[in-house]
């Protein structure tokens, strides 16, 4: 019994005791051609600095550029790669664009703005529906004697009302009688705020006592505006 607990008793301690066989060594060997020590001998030149930078295009063997002894002014390429130094030139008289006196004025031409005139734009002097129903946009009286040899002057002023110049055409309606005119007959109206536009309506007796009625329009096309103005010309 007591030699069965000591065989017992040492297997259970062999079990637990580490393993004292020797572990194989793998030794790695690199590839011959693989260097790893490139550039390790590279020094920067005394006293100096040399940049080490690869540029990310070469040029071509037959061209000056490439050729690093080359000394680069410290002004070369300032004015960048967008022809900067072309304009440069050019705006101070270097190079001529060819276009020399475009731009002088002709002191015999009045300058100023000049619109087409009514028929060319197809302005039609015509009441608008408001009118026709009696509502205009200034009515006014001008009494004057029928036998009198002197136009009749009045001057009315129009506010502008666009949110841009707008050009405008001015003309009497078909239903108007004769002896009716006005200045201007065309022009370029302000911009809402700005100055009012003035019109000189002219009219003249015709021999005959009564009531004339003329409809003044000053039509803005490109708005799509029309101011109607109503003249009533009473002669005695």
């Amino acid at each position: 019994m007591a030699k069965t607990v000591l065989a017992l008793a040492l297997g259970s301690a062999a079990a637990f005791s580490p393993n004292a066989a020797p572990r194989a060594t793998t030794i790695v060997r690199s590839d011959p051609n693989i260097k790893t020590d490139v550039g390790s001998g590279w020094k920067p030149e005394s006293g100096g600095f040399s940049s080490t930078d690869t540029p990310d295009f070469f040029y071509d063997d037959d061209d000056e550029r490439g050729d690093i002894s080359n000394k680069i002014g410290f002004t070369d390429g300032i004015m960048g790669s967008t022809g900067l130094d072309k304009l440069k030139e050019q705006n101070t008289g270097g190079n001529n664009p060819g276009v020399e006196g475009a731009l002088d004025v002709d002191p015999d031409v009045i300058g100023g703005y000049t619109c087409a005139t009514a028929e060319a734009a197809g302005v039609k002097f015509e009441l608008t529906t408001l009118a026709k129903m009696g509502r205009f946009d200034q009515e006014i009286s001008i009494d004057m004697p029928a036998a009198s040899d002197i136009p009749r002057l009045e001057t009315i002023t129009v506010k502008p009302v666009c949110m841009g110049f707008e050009d405008f055409y001015a003309g009497w309606s078909p239903e108007t009688p004769p002896g009716f005119s006005v200045s201007p007959i065309q022009g370029r109206m302000e911009r809402r705020g700005g100055e009012p536009s003035l019109f000189d309506i002219e009219v003249k007796a015709d021999g005959q006592t009564g009531e004339r009625v003329g409809y003044l329009c000053i039509v803005l096309p490109d708005d799509d505006e029309q101011f109607t103005i109503k003249v009533t010309v009473n002669c005695f």
